[in-house]
């Protein structure tokens, strides 16, 4: 999955894992280059999909496959979206961070969460091998529905989470002292929110309800958003114990 070029050089995958410090000093030595941008992306790529065919794998093995594919396009495309945004804050607050600093940035904390939810393979495949409510009564699909969504949800944000914490202490060294880390820092992490929920939202199902036949993407994807769906229906239903 990532390794070793053919010169023996660390793929940037390997040296995030292993030695990020080495990440970072080249970044601040602007030796980052182009071409080994394409580590990032597979890799990120190759663990959401290992991730993404336990997440769904409770539903059916049809919509295991589809998410093998669907979570790859999630967290690249978050990346791709937050990358752009990034940049043009970093820029108005004077943090000399440079467009190629700021996407390698950006991908190295997809990165790092990637290696998390290679990590998280085992406890997602447990909850799926517990055979959380496969039939039963509607309310109790609902409530296994439901509970695998949050705890999927938890998952995923913690391993956005622990990478962009990463990227926090790769920023220490990369921007200006005058530059608003803080606030910088804050605005990064908002986007990454922001867009990674809405675009899982549009990309569902990644769980799969027990109530709707499995598909690609729902017709209703640019309806409503995920904030609403899960605010007004998920979490009171499990908070009521589906009563």
């Amino acid at each position: 999955m990532a390794g070793r070029t053919r010169n023996g050089m660390k793929t940037l995958p390997m040296v995030l894992l292993k030695n990020r410090e080495e990440f970072w000093s080249r970044a601040e030595a602007q030796d980052l280059r182009w071409s080994e941008l394409p580590s990032l992306v597979v890799f990120i790529g190759l663990a959401c999909a290992l991730y993404g065919s336990v997440l769904a794998g409770w539903r059916s093995p049809r919509l295991a496959l589809y998410v093998a594919a669907k979570l790859p396009l999630l967290f690249l495309g978050t990346a791709a979206f937050v990358a752009v945004f990034n940049w043009m804050v970093a820029a108005l607050l004077g943090s000399g961070l440079s467009f190629k600093s700021t996407v390698f940035a950006v991908f190295a904390a997809m990165a790092i969460g990637g290696w998390i939810l290679l990590a998280l393979v085992p406890v997602a495949f447990f909850f799926l091998s517990t055979g959380l409510a496969y039939a039963g009564t509607p309310v109790e699909l609902r409530f296994a529905h439901n509970s695998i969504l949050m705890t999927h949800v938890v998952l995923l944000a913690c391993a956005g989470l622990l990478g962009h914490l990463a990227l926090h202490q790769g920023l220490r060294r990369l921007v200006r002292p005058r530059c608003p880390l803080a606030g910088l820092f804050g605005a990064w992490l908002a986007a990454f929110a922001l867009v990674g929920c809405q675009l899982s939202w549009i990309l569902r199902p990644f769980v799969g309800s027990p109530f709707y036949p499995v598909v690609f993407f729902r017709p209703d994807a640019f309806e409503r958003n995920f904030y609403e769906f899960v605010f007004t229906e998920v979490l009171p239903f499990l908070l009521t114990g589906g009563t």
